[in-house]
């Protein structure tokens, strides 16, 4: 058996640790973005009664619920295939990817709030346990890998640079601009 450093082994597994390091960095940043931000919808809608009521679900129905995201989008997600089907391309995408990012953020502000109930049921606590487990073997597999350090490390420059330029760009002059923008269309129209 070849070590791990040597052989063709890590020819072939460095695209596929590079894949997975983009997926995790993925999802590491989605879900907990989609979670705030849908915490933020529900302090803005003022939802905390709903959430406390949901809180309080039994064990089932905090698990049936957890469904739900699923059964309230699969009319988009059929209606993105009929339209990927049909050569609406840029269309059915988009709608795939809305539908499955509204999907996620609904699914993750739901688990973050019936967790605690659904982990009452004894074999879904030893599944939860299992699945977090195995999560934090392959973080803790993937974070020593070279193309997710260098994954990381890019990522951490663009948003620093992000926000270089974004420092420098002042709402202010942003307005000017736009106004300047919108009296030159209307001299010309």
């Amino acid at each position: 058996m070849a070590s791990q450093g040597r052989g063709p082994w890590r020819w072939l597994l460095r695209p596929f640790i590079g894949l997975l390091a983009l997926l995790l960095l993925a999802e590491e940043w989605l879900w907990d973005a989609l979670q705030r931000g849908m915490r933020r919808l529900g302090l803005a809608l003022h939802l905390q009664r709903l959430e406390a009521c949901l809180r309080k679900l039994p064990p089932w129905p905090s698990l049936l619920l957890l469904a739900a995201p699923a059964a309230l989008l699969l009319p988009f997600k059929l209606a993105a295939l009929w339209a990927l089907a049909h050569g609406y391309k840029v269309l059915g995408l988009l709608v795939f990817v809305a539908a499955k990012l509204c999907g996620t953020a609904l699914a993750a502000y739901l688990f973050d709030l019936v967790r605690d109930s659904a982990r009452r049921l004894r074999w879904f606590d030893r599944f939860y346990g299992w699945v977090m487990g195995w999560l934090a073997r392959a973080r803790a597999w993937l974070h020593a890998q070279a193309a997710y350090q260098q994954a990381r490390a890019s990522a951490r420059e663009f948003k620093q640079r992000l926000r270089q330029a974004l420092a420098r760009r002042r709402p202010a002059a942003w307005l000017r601009w736009w106004r300047s923008a919108r009296a030159r269309r209307h001299r010309s129209g």
